[in-house]
């Protein structure tokens, strides 16, 4: 289903939030908004035709169709090893090439993404979150599985070494994954990810701070977005 983003519908989805960020927000590109309703009856063939390298070993219907909903913008990842985990971590969700890299050929690497199954670390607990959204931030994670896949072992060791010891490269990778899961059609899912947040009264103080300092706003998705519109 095809959705015409106008000032009404805006003015409608973030009512809220922008009432207290006092956001003037606009955009006029048509874009798809997915619903688990819409989508649960074509898990089976999600399944089949993805199913190939991926460990989707998971319970939970909506997070494992949010995965092949969003893994279908990512079609260079088809053939690629990939797993969904559930794990206490300090973030919402985090991918990351298994440890077995170093032992590969970026060709035969294995990536997994991980998925916040404790809330109490920082308030963000991933059920929370509208199917839609969990499309939105899985495709983010698709986006750095994306970058990582280009580089050769030598890169991604010294591109790991980089992004845990300075903030600046950290927040260019994870603006660089934003954008990226926006050229890859899923710039509404993140930016309804990115809004849920931003409303999330039991996000913690510094939680928020990070996203904020790291992560594109949403004025800058719905920039994004709309030089991205063809």
């Amino acid at each position: 289903m095809r959705f015409s983003f106008s000032i009404y519908f805006l003015i409608l989805f973030f009512n809220t939030w922008a009432q207290d960020c006092q956001l003037n927000l606009n955009i006029d590109c048509d874009t798809a908004k997915f619903s688990f309703e819409q989508y649960k009856d074509s898990l089976a063939f999600y399944e089949s035709f993805f199913g190939k390298n991926k460990d989707v070993k998971i319970k939970d219907e909506k997070l494992k169709l949010a995965f092949f909903v969003a893994l279908r913008h990512f079609p260079e990842l088809k053939e690629s090893a990939l797993k969904i985990k559930l794990k206490s971590i300090s973030t919402t969700m985090q991918a990351q090439p298994k440890w077995t890299f170093i032992f590969r050929a970026k060709e035969n690497r294995g990536y997994q993404i991980l998925v916040n199954r404790d809330s109490s670390s920082n308030g963000m607990y991933y059920r929370d979150l509208s199917f839609n959204s969990l499309v939105g931030w899985i495709g983010h994670e698709f986006a750095h599985i994306l970058d990582y896949s280009k580089k050769d072992n030598f890169e991604m060791i010294g591109f790991i070494a980089d992004y845990v010891t300075s903030k600046e490269r950290m927040r260019k990778v994870e603006r660089k994954a934003d954008k990226e899961t926006i050229r890859h059609g899923l710039g509404i899912q993140l930016l309804d990810g990115v809004t849920f947040f931003h409303k999330n009264r039991r996000v913690t103080k510094e939680y928020r701070e990070r996203k904020k300092n790291y992560y594109l706003s949403p004025e800058e998705i719905i920039a994004e977005i709309q030089q991205n519109c063809d």
